[in-house]
């Protein structure tokens, strides 16, 4: 799912893009954004995903999955301190606690009900509880 929903992102996530700078900010973001930058992060992360998967193809070993997987959560956590600390440099119009109660809303929103309407899916088809919270987490980081 992870894979698949990567590889859709080379379409999806400009249009994400153009979507929510359109309705998000006053501004015309769209004008600004670094274009052949994202392109360039999206196929390094497709390019990960497929060594990844390959490497998982030919390496079958149960330890070297234990390690890539510890590897890729060290790297996923890295990514969003770093993110959290360069987001919230510069003006104080600019930090992320400067931002509106409805921003906050609208951010976590679609999470939330991704959480609740895989649970309420996940259990309508008879799935485990670990299948559940597999499906409930997917569909929330998609």
């Amino acid at each position: 799912m992870t894979a698949i929903s990567t590889i859709l992102s080379i379409a999806i996530l400009p249009l994400n893009l153009l979507l929510y700078t359109k309705y998000s900010y006053d501004d015309d973001v769209i004008s600004k954004l670094n274009w052949p930058s994202l392109f360039t992060a999206l196929i390094i992360v497709i390019s990960a995903i497929a060594i990844g998967l390959y490497c998982s193809y030919k390496i079958r070993s149960f330890e070297f999955n234990k390690r890539a997987n510890r590897l890729g959560n060290l790297a996923g956590l890295t990514l969003i301190i770093f993110s959290a600390l360069v987001t919230n440099m510069g003006d104080a119009d600019s930090k992320i606690w400067s931002r509106d109660w409805s921003f906050y809303v609208g951010v976590s929103l679609p999470c939330i009900l991704g959480l609740l309407f895989a649970n309420i899916i996940g259990t309508i088809c008879n799935l485990k509880k670990p299948e559940r919270v597999t499906v409930a987490v997917e569909c929330c980081y998609q």
